[in-house]
Parts: C-alpha cells; sequence; structure tokens
C-alpha cells in the first residue's frame, strides 16, 4: 500500500477543466478510505476557494429529499462566498473503480438535485482506490 501525503493547493490555483479538477483531488484526496461525499467550491474564474466540506456517513440509497438537502444547503454556502460559482463533488469509497449503484445514485441525484435547486456543478467525480472517474460532467443551472 502506497502511503498519500495530501499536498494543498496555491492560492492561485485554478480550476477550469477535467485535468485541472483531477490535479485538485488527486493532490487533496488519497485513495478512498470510507464512503463519503465531498464538496469544493469554485469561483466563478475557476479559483478554488478555502472552504471544502466532507459529508461521513452518506446513506446507499439516498432519497430526493436528502439530495436536495444537501445540494441547497451547499448552494447557500456558494451563494454567500462566490455568488455565481460551481461545486466540485467527489463522491469517495473503497473498492475498484467500475461505478457501482451506490455511485450511480449519488451522481444522477446529486445531479438532478442541483438542476431542481439552480446550483452549478462542475463535475461529480468517483474517488476509489486506483485514482479517479468523472461520473457526471458540468452541470449549468444559474440561480
Amino acid at each position: 500500500m502506497t502511503a498519500h501525503t495530501p499536498s494543498t493547493p496555491g492560492p492561485d490555483t485554478i480550476i477550469a477543466n477535467d485535468a485541472d479538477a483531477r490535479d485538485l483531488l488527486s493532490r487533496l484526496l488519497g485513495p478512498a478510505l470510507r464512503r463519503q461525499l465531498w464538496a469544493f467550491f469554485i469561483a466563478p474564474d475557476g479559483a478554488q476557494l478555502p472552504i471544502i466540506i466532507p459529508i461521513d456517513g452518506i446513506p446507499a440509497s439516498p432519497s430526493d429529499d436528502e439530495l436536495r438537502s444537501i445540494v441547497s444547503s451547499l448552494g447557500q454556502v456558494l451563494d454567500e462566498y462566490s455568488p455565481g460559482g460551481s461545486i466540485l463533488f467527489a463522491l469517495e469509497r473503497p473498492g475498484d473503480e467500475t461505478p457501482h449503484g451506490f455511485d450511480e445514485l449519488w451522481a444522477d441525484g446529486l445531479h438532478e438535485a442541483a438542476r431542481d435547486e439552480a446550483v452549478e456543478v462542475f463535475a461529480i467525480y468517483l474517488v476509489h482506490d486506483d485514482g479517479l472517474r468523472m461520473m457526471k460532467a458540468r452541470s449549468s443551472a444559474r440561480r
């Protein structure tokens, strides 16, 4: 097993595309340890805000209400600190890169809740034992 030492992105880190998002997530999150959801906030100019919210203990089958509540709460944080920005989601779970039903429920549910709550999503990634996999690309839902 390889040790992972997270490295903090500099204040000038810009997240403009898939490669930038992968680099950020690879530096901050190592191989998956447990099932949880991470929210990273991206300013309209692509700068990563110094706010990262981990959500531990997420259910395997989230309800629509749970998903909307999570996205709505995160959207309020986004509106307060960076109106017009977006959220980069990382769904962490141990295992290989093949999406499980859990992964798809969360990715699809977050995507739909973000649309319903008018929250911009940069992308949704799966963090697994061997790296990252994009589950959903950018979704525009301007407030």
